[in-house]
């Protein structure tokens, strides 16, 4: 297998990790809102189970976080990829020839 499908092939698993952990991140955050809130009322009304849900919900917000920051730490910008567009493509530079070239400018469509 050439270097190049080999790089190719570690970029898809890349990217498929760092979807994997925003999913998890999002379900972790989700999981976080609902247990959380939950166990602040519960322990408001004096039952001591909304200690552990309160527990859970910071386990569950800490693995967010974690999941957020690895997520980020492994994603690769696009023009760090192979293939990557020219960012000075559209930009004119001028001729490396020191000779200069044929010019047109200030002439006019029917003059003589």
């Amino acid at each position: 297998m050439s270097a190049l499908l080999a790089g190719l092939e570690n970029d898809e698993r890349r990217r498929r990790r760092v979807a994997l952990l925003w999913v998890v991140a999002c379900i972790t955050g989700a999981g976080t809102w609902l247990t959380a809130p939950f166990g602040i009322a519960l322990v408001a009304r004096g039952e001591t189970i909304g200690w552990a849900l309160i527990a859970a919900g910071v386990a569950l917000l800490a693995a967010t976080v974690v999941a957020v920051l690895f997520a980020r730490r492994m994603h690769r910008r696009p023009e760090s990829l192979p293939g990557k567009a020219n960012p000075r493509f559209d930009e004119p530079e001028p001729s490396p020839d020191p000779r200069g070239g044929y010019s047109m400018n200030g002439s006019m469509l029917g003059s003589r």
